[in-house]
């Protein structure tokens, strides 16, 4: 019988839920409960990558990643650009000015931020692209409903 792995997952992510969500949890009978849904007939494959995450559900998580100031200082950039305001061409200037600073920051950030850092000027540039070529209108007006 093949494993079933939405159910797995499902199944999966609420137990982890519970674990890591401070309520009481009953770790082993968490972790029985998982086995119970592997097949003994399962693929080998499927037996491993499964009993690796049943094992992983007694670790404790990690802990919350701590961000250094050239993050939070990239993060208030973004914030004050987005969405940009004024014409057409000061919106453009604003988007383009933030991710400048914003990759400037992250050449001076650690190697395991700079890449997180980097990372934020990707809507700015998905911004700044809709605004130079629009591919749909906006509007404050709602989509028309189809028995219209």
């Amino acid at each position: 019988m093949p494993l079933d792995i939405p159910a797995f997952n499902d199944a999966f992510g609420r137990a982890r839920d519970r674990v890591r969500g401070g309520q009481a949890a009953d770790i082993p009978a968490e972790q029985e409960k998982l086995r119970a849904l592997v097949p003994t007939d399962a693929s080998e494959h499927d037996q491993t990558w499964t009993a690796r995450l049943i094992a992983r559900l007694a670790e404790p998580p990690a802990p919350p990643r701590q961000w250094s100031e050239l993050f939070y200082e990239a993060d208030r950039i973004h914030a004050a650009a987005y969405p940009p305001r004024g014409s057409t061409e000061e919106k453009i200037a604003m988007l383009a000015d933030a991710r400048r600073r914003i990759w400037e920051i992250a050449d001076r950030a650690s190697e395991d931020e700079a890449d997180d850092i980097r990372a934020m000027t990707e809507d700015l540039q998905s911004m700044e692209g809709w605004i130079r070529n629009p591919q749909f209108p906006l509007t404050d007006t709602p989509f028309p409903t189809s028995d219209a």
